[in-house]
């Protein structure tokens, strides 16, 4: 991505991470660590880029499984 252009930045909420896609296809992955990083790097993208080059990730909604401790079935 040396002489790129960005054509489109993918946000992901929900894991902070970025997925950067370069005018010839090229993908670059940024993870931030903290929630600030996140926010900084979001800043960076939303003043450099314009909005119909920013794209959201669908949320990840997931029903955490409570395991087979309590579970009621039937017995063998």
């Amino acid at each position: 991505m040396d002489d790129d252009f960005v054509n489109r930045t993918i946000i992901d909420v929900c894991n902070r991470s970025f997925l950067i896609i370069s005018d010839d296809g090229e993908e670059k992955f940024v993870t931030c660590e903290t929630t600030e990083q996140f926010m900084d790097v979001k800043e960076v993208v939303n003043k450099l880029l314009d909005p119909d080059r920013i794209k959201y990730a669908d949320l990840a909604i997931h029903e955490k499984s409570k395991g087979r401790k309590g579970r009621k079935g039937k017995s063998t």
